[in-house]
């Protein structure tokens, strides 16, 4: 029989390597498992001989996305056919065969490699960090250790339907009020490149004085038309840079804090981001995750500088003893509301279900403050947006108007 190098991990976490002797990777997984060790890492010995694609999956992890819709659709379409009796494999298969997304379709050729050799299901999601969310993973594998797939893959479902549908609403407030600065600045440039000097040729044409808002006018559409490249240029470098900058870890945190310091989409940001905390924990804990492992992977699934550092902080206080409401009584971030709903859950047994049904209530005040910030900015965009058209247009207009008032007098 072949000789095999392994890299596993012992029930406290320790990791331990050694070499054994089995007829394939699957029968040696299930030895390692019959010991009490999870398998990390598996290959042949020999150099001439190690697994490398296996070692290379592991090297450079999958980076491809899947649209949100598509994996929400695979998961519930899994969930049934479990439910229904299907073997995993079959499901895996099937569904590879119909898939027309080419990283999902990726990830279930590997899947179906992986099961086949011994491995997990959710070991083999646990591979691709950016599709699959940490939360997403502990719920696969706590199903699969207790004989509970089905059910697990449902709350996983119905987590991503939630989470999905509030960064949804999240993006809608975002993207109304860009795209009316992208209209007036294109508005604004169109007048400024080709309406004003049709006015300015028919001003000057007719002689007179200039009023002194429509020689700035006029002054202003020179301006803009001779530097209309560099301009591009410069505004495009900007956007290049923000962009970078937003990708940096501290480009990340600096505008997150002042995220939270708008005064509209501050309250809009505290609010989602307690409804995912809450709404992950409830999953977690309903689904029986321990809750210090819980609050690391609501701390990794938060995508918000504030709630991570909270998180890692709740975390040590519960570790150290403190109850869960207690330690989130001390983060700023966390409503008064917030904190005594999980009092009354740590008193009644039930908190899962008070940490869902505040998840409940935050994601519906998200929604509530989204409509109310678009009922004001529509109005206040459409006011400065008609103010600077209406000036230029006045500005243009005045001479025409002296015009007029000279010759009636």
């Amino acid at each position: 029989m072949p000789e095999f190098n392994y890299v596993a991990s012992d029930r406290s976490g320790k990791k331990i390597e050694g070499k054994m002797d089995a007829a394939n990777e699957g029968e040696l997984r299930m030895s390692l498992r019959g010991q009490g060790l999870r398998p990390l890492r598996i290959s042949k010995a020999g150099l001439s001989q190690v697994d490398i694609g296996s070692y290379l999956s592991d090297l450079f992890k999958f980076s491809g996305g899947v649209p949100a819709d598509r994996l929400m659709n695979f998961i519930r379409q899994l969930q049934v056919m479990i439910n229904s009796g299907v073997p995993l494999m079959q499901a895996i298969e099937l569904f590879h065969d119909q898939e027309s997304d080419k990283n999902l379709k990726r990830i279930l050729a590997n899947a179906k490699e992986k099961i086949n050799a011994g491995s997990f299901l959710w070991e083999t999601f646990a591979a691709y960090p950016d599709v699959f969310e940490r939360v997403f993973i502990s719920l696969i594998r706590a199903g699969e250790s207790s004989g509970t797939l089905d059910v697990m893959l449902k709350r996983v479902g119905r987590y991503l339907e939630n989470t999905y549908r509030l960064k949804k609403l999240i993006k809608s407030s975002m993207t109304y009020p860009i795209a009316v600065v992208g209209i007036a600045a294109g508005v604004i440039s169109l007048m400024l490149l080709m309406v004003i000097p049709k006015f300015e040729e028919m001003i000057v044409g007719s002689g007179g004085e200039l009023p002194a808002p429509t020689k700035f006018v006029i002054g202003l559409s020179h301006a803009f038309a001779h530097n209309f490249i560099l301009i591009v240029v410069v505004a495009a470098t900007l956007f290049y840079l923000l962009s970078a900058y937003k990708k940096t870890k501290e480009g990340r945190v600096t505008i997150q804090k002042l995220m939270i310091k708008a005064p509209l989409f501050g309250d809009l940001t505290i609010k989602s981001g307690v409804a995912k905390f809450c709404r992950t924990l409830s999953t977690l804990l309903v689904s029986g995750v321990p809750m210090v492992d819980s609050i690391e992977i609501c701390r990794e699934a938060s995508e918000n500088i504030a709630f991570e550092n909270a998180c890692a902080q709740i975390k040590r206080d519960v570790e150290m003893g403190s109850s869960l409401a207690s330690a989130m009584s001390r983060q700023k971030v966390f409503p008064k509301m917030c904190t005594q709903m999980a009092m009354v859950g740590e008193n009644t047994g039930n908190m899962d279900k008070m940490l869902e049904k505040v998840a409940d209530f935050y994601e519906e005040e998200v929604e509530n403050t989204i409509q109310g910030m678009m009922k004001l900015i529509e109005p206040v965009m459409l006011v400065v947006l008609g103010g600077i058209v209406a000036g230029l247009m006045i500005a243009m207009y005045l001479p025409i108007f002296q015009m007029a008032g000279n010759q009636a007098s």
